[in-house]
C-alpha cells in the first residue's frame, strides 16, 4: 500500500514536472516569435529611412530678367521753315524795276488776282462782243503787261481778255519765285559739272547723210521748264526745300 501510493506520487511529480517543462518552452517560443516581429519592423523601418530620406533642396539659379534692346529711332530731320523768293538785286535788274519785263516770262499761269476784274469777250476782228466779272481769287494767266497794267485772260487760248493792276496780283511774287529757281538750278549743274572729270571730246565729223537736220524749236517761255508754284504747306511761292522735293515728286520737274 505504501508502494503504490509512493508510485502515485511519484507519477504525480513526474506529470508535474513535465507541465512545468512545457510551460517553460512555450514562453521561449512566444519570446522567439514576439523577438522575430520587432526585427523584421526595425530593419523596415531602418531601410525606409533610407530609401526616402530626402535629398537636401539644391539652391535654384536667380532668374535673369529680360532686357529688351533698346530701340534707337532716327532722328528726324528737323522740318524746314517757309522760305519766300525776295526781290533781289539781282531781280530787280532784269525786270527794270517791273517796268520792263521780258517777253520770255509770258505767259504765265497761275496768276491769282486780289479783286474782281472785267472781263471784255472779243470777236475774231477784235470788238467786243461781250463782258463778264471775273470774281477776286481766281487763277488766270499773264499774256503781257503794260507798264504796271498787266494783260491777263482765264486762258492761254481764250478770246476773253482784262487788265490789272501787278499789285492787285501775286504775279510779282510768282516772278520772284521762278528766278531764285533758276539761279539754284544753275547752281547745281554747275556743281555737277565741276564735279564731273572732264572726259576726251572726239573730233566732229561731218554727216554726209542728204537727209535734212531736224530743228529743235526752242522754248518762248523763259522759266518753261521750272516746276509751277503751287501750295504744298508753306505758301503758295515757298521755296524751302521740303516744298521743292514735294513738288519734284508731283511734277518731275527740277527742284
Amino acid at each position: 500500500m505504501r508502494l503504490f501510493k509512493a508510485l502515485t506520487f511519484s507519477l504525480f511529480l513526474l506529470f508535474q514536472s513535465c507541465d512545468l517543462a512545457d510551460q517553460k518552452v512555450e514562453p521561449e517560443e512566444s519570446n522567439q516569435s514576439k523577438t522575430d516581429g520587432p526585427v523584421e519592423n526595425k530593419s523596415e523601418e531602418i531601410a525606409k529611412p533610407e530609401s526616402t530620406k530626402m535629398r537636401d533642396p539644391q539652391p535654384t539659379p536667380p532668374k535673369t530678367q529680360r532686357v529688351d534692346p533698346e530701340i534707337i529711332e532716327p532722328e528726324k530731320p528737323p522740318a524746314s521753315k517757309p522760305e519766300k523768293a525776295a526781290f533781289t538785286p539781282d531781280l530787280l535788274a532784269a525786270v527794270k524795276n517791273w517796268t520792263v519785263i521780258p517777253r520770255s516770262v509770258f505767259p504765265r499761269p497761275a496768276v491769282t488776282i486780289k479783286e474782281d476784274v472785267k472781263m471784255n469777250i472779243y470777236s475774231i476782228s477784235g470788238q467786243v462782243v461781250g463782258s463778264s466779272i471775273l470774281p477776286a481769287g481766281r487763277e488766270v494767266v499773264a499774256i503781257g503787261h503794260k507798264g504796271n497794267l498787266l494783260s491777263i485772260s482765264p486762258s492761254n487760248k481764250g478770246s476773253v481778255r482784262g487788265s490789272i493792276s501787278m499789285d492787285k496780283t501775286d504775279f510779282k511774287d510768282g516772278v520772284a519765285y521762278l528766278f531764285e529757281l533758276r539761279k539754284m538750278q544753275k547752281a547745281s549743274l554747275l556743281a555737277k559739272k565741276a564735279a564731273v572729270k572732264p572726259k576726251k571730246i572726239s573730233p566732229i565729223v561731218p554727216s554726209t547723210s542728204s537727209q535734212p537736220s531736224k530743228l529743235v524749236k526752242k522754248s518762248t517761255s523763259l522759266f518753261e521748264d521750272l516746276p509751277q508754284p503751287g501750295d504744298y504747306g508753306h505758301g503758295k511761292f515757298c521755296i524751302c526745300s521740303d516744298c521743292r522735293t514735294k513738288r519734284l515728286a508731283e511734277t518731275g520737274s527740277i527742284k
